[in-house]
């Protein structure tokens, strides 16, 4: 049995400079009687970063972090977060810098690398300040969107990881992608459309990314950068230091979506989960075909919408649950 908690113990808790974003709801949500709170952490560098966190009615089990894939708000997973509170996960999830919430962090400075060693490792120091320490510490669960997921092996702290999921997280290179529209289109948009966009612009819009939030002009610029090498970020001489996926000593599931062929094919999954060889059958990967839980389509964002959660989101969890027992409820 886990240790209850009388009180959560997250670094802060505080308003939010914007609160209207972080309490809409997404068309469509039904209310949740978890209600999250206002966070502010911050990040090694003095950046402050703006989440929520939900945490169970009754005593935690264990705790998650929700990382966000680029130009996707922290609400877009509020209903997923709910749904993992309900669960007894105590979970947050934020914006990174220069983003949403966490948007005057970063003032249009904000870099790839910066979200990915800053902002992910603060998520993860405030994960583990919730957890607790000793024989009474919570197991921490992170789950990666996209970015939230592919920046895995350069936090700082994953030897503190339990387990992780990811969902439509790669390595960026153009070359991952299947031969022919899909291939040619992520080669234009690294090699040339964002280029362009970041100097007429001097950032990303979000209409050039077919939606979300503008992205910072750096960090576009090191997505740029990363997606025409084949070595992604690890080509990156700035991140070579930072590159330890070695540390990593939990268990580990990669999702990808057979029709996520936009931003998240099946061989470039392939390529972020051979940075984790090491840990050899403590590393999944699944390939999931929308029609396998009775769906039509799902894509890259429609496994965190409502939509699909009632057939998708146990399946995440009961499979990484059943690998680690210490996140299983009955632990």
């Amino acid at each position: 049995m886990h240790a209850q908690l009388t009180r959560p113990s997250w670094p802060q808790l505080l308003g939010s400079p914007n609160l209207a974003l972080l309490q809409a709801a997404l068309p469509g949500e039904e209310p949740s009687a978890i209600e999250g709170l206002n966070l502010a952490f911050a990040a090694a560098d003095g950046a402050l970063l703006h989440g929520r966190v939900f945490e169970p009615q009754g005593a935690a089990r264990a705790v998650a972090v929700l990382a966000p894939a680029t130009g996707v708000p922290q609400r877009y997973y509020q209903a997923f977060a709910q749904w993992l509170a309900a669960r007894g996960y105590a979970v947050l999830s934020f914006d990174y810098r220069g983003m949403g919430a966490s948007r005057a962090a970063g003032t249009g400075r904000a870099s790839m690398r910066d979200w990915i060693r800053l902002d992910l490792s603060a998520a993860l120091a405030a994960a583990r300040e919730r957890a607790g320490r000793g024989p009474q510490r919570l197991p921490i669960l992170w789950v990666g969107h996209s970015l939230g997921g592919n920046g895995l092996p350069m936090v700082e702290g994953l030897a503190h990881l339990d387990a992780a999921i990811t969902v439509g997280s790669q390595f960026g290179y153009w070359g991952l992608w299947p031969a022919g529209w899909h291939r040619t289109v992520t080669r234009v948009f690294f090699s040339h459309w964002v280029p362009l966009c970041v100097r007429v612009t001097g950032r990303l819009p979000g209409w050039a990314l077919g939606g979300g939030e503008t992205l910072p002009g750096p960090a576009a610029m090191d997505w740029s950068r990363w997606g025409r090498s084949a070595g992604y970020f690890t080509d990156d001489p700035a991140c070579r230091d930072w590159y330890r996926p070695q540390d990593f000593q939990g268990h580990l599931q990669l999702w990808s979506v057979a029709d996520d062929l936009t931003y998240g094919p099946a061989p470039a999954v392939d390529a972020l989960a051979r940075c984790f060889e090491h840990a050899g059958e403590r590393v999944e990967r699944i390939h999931l075909h929308p029609q396998e839980i009775g769906l039509k389509r799902l894509g890259h964002f429609g496994p965190f919408r409502r939509a699909a959660g009632e057939r998708l989101w146990p399946l995440l969890l009961e499979r990484i649950e059943a690998k680690v027992p210490a996140l299983s409820p009955g632990c």
